[in-house]
C-alpha cells in the first residue's frame, strides 16, 4: 500500500502524544520518571540522526517535483517545467554515480506516542476491549485499542529510481506538448509510487533499559531498596511491551531479558558482585532495541 506524500515530503516531524490511564510506577518517584523520559528523548535523537543519511541529490529532485505540482496548480506552467527539468538533472546525476540505485531514502521522521499505564491497568483495558468486541460494540473496542500505543515510530520515505525518473521525463514531455492535465496525472501517479516504511520500537523497552541503567549506577549495599524498585519497574515495562503485542517476533529475547532482570534482583539480595550481569543485560537491551525496529517494519 503506497502513501500519498505531497505537501509533507521533506518535512521532519517530532510529535509526542501522551495518553494517561494511570500514574506510572517508575522507580521511586519523579526523579526516575524524568530519567526515563530523557532516555526516550535520547533514543528519539539517535534514530533521527541515523535517518539524516538520505541521498541528497535524489531528495532535492523529489522536492522539485513537489514544487512543480504546486506551480501547475497555480497555472505557472513555465516555472513548473523548469523545476521538472532540474529534477531530471538531479536524478540523472544520481544514476550516473550509481546505476544500481533502487529504493532510495529521501525523507524521514520520528513520532512518539506514549501510553502511561501499569500492567494491571492495561490488562483491565484489554479485558474490556475483548468484552466490547464480543458484545458487538466494535467502535467502542476500536477506541480502546487505538489508545494502546506506546512506541517510537520511525518512518522512512523511499523513492523508486527504477520508475520515478522516467515518469518525470514523460510528464516533462507532456508539458512541452502543452498537455498539462496529462502531465499532472503522470506526476500524481509518480508521487503515489513513493513508499513509506515504518519501524517501531516499544517505549517500554527503552524505559526498561533506562531503569536498569539507573540501578547499575547505585551501590547495592547502601541503595538496595531503590535498586530493587528500579528492577521491579524494569520488569513491569517489559510486561507492558508484551501486553501491547510488540514482542511477537522477539518473544524469546524478551523472556531472556526478563530472566536477566530477575537474576539481577537475586544477586542484589545476595553478596555477589553484579557488574558483569549489568554489562550483559546492557548488551542484550541494545541488541533487542536494534532488532525490534527491523522486525516491526510496516510498509504503507
Amino acid at each position: 500500500m503506497k502513501s500519498k506524500i505531497i505537501t509533507t515530503l521533506l518535512s521532519a516531524a517530532l510529535l509526542a502524544v501522551p495518553s494517561v490511564w494511570a500514574e506510572p510506577k517508575v522507580g521511586s518517584g519523579a526523579a526516575h520518571t524524568k530519567v526515563t523520559k530523557q532516555a526516550i528523548k535520547q533514543e528519539q535523537k539517535n534514530q533521527t540522526d541515523l535517518l539524516k543519511e538520505v541521498n541528497v541529490g535524489v531528495s532535492q529532485g523529489a522536492a522539485k517535483v513537489i514544487k512543480a505540482i504546486r506551480l501547475l496548480d497555480e497555472n505557472k506552467d513555465k516555472e513548473a517545467l523548469a523545476e521538472l527539468q532540474a529534477a531530471t538533472g538531479k536524478f540523472d546525476i544520481a544514476l550516473a554515480a550509481n546505476p544500481e540505485l533502487a529504493l532510495v531514502p529521501v525523507d524521514s521522521f520520528v513520532k512518539i506516542t506514549e501510553l502511561v499505564t501499569t500492567p494491571d491497568k492495561l490488562k483491565e483495558q484489554l479485558k474490556l476491549a475483548r468484552k466490547m468486541l464480543a458484545d458487538g460494540k466494535v467502535q467502542v473496542a476500536r477506541e480502546l485499542l487505538e489508545a494502546m500505543q506506546d512506541e517510537l515510530r520511525i518512518s522512512i520515505v523511499y523513492l523508486p529510481m527504477a520508475t520515478y525518473p522516467d515518469a518525470i521525463k514523460l510528464a516533462t514531455k507532456y508539458l512541452l506538448e502543452e498537455k498539462k492535465e496529462d502531465a499532472k496525472a503522470i506526476l500524481i501517479t509518480a508521487i503515489n509510487t513513493l513508499v513509506t516504511e515504518d519501524e517501531i520500537i516499544p517505549l517500554g523497552l527503552i524505559r526498561s533499559k533506562s531503569l536498569v541503567d539507573q540501578a547499575s549506577k547505585l551501590d547495592k549495599k547502601t541503595d538496595k531498596n531503590t535498586v530493587q524498585e528500579l528492577l521491579k519497574s524494569a520488569k513491569e515495562q517489559l510486561e507492558i511491551a508484551k501486553l501491547l503485542g510488540y514482542t511477537d517476533e522477539n518473544s524469546v529475547a524478551y523472556e531472556d531479558l526478563k530472566g536477566q532482570v530477575e537474576a539481577l534482583e537475586k544477586e542484589v539480595k545476595g553478596k555477589n558482585a553484579v557488574e558483569k550481569l549489568y554489562e550483559k543485560i546492557a548488551h542484550s537491551f541494545n541488541a533487542l532495541i536494534k532488532k525490534q525496529g527491523v522486525s516491526n517494519k510496516v510498509e504503507k
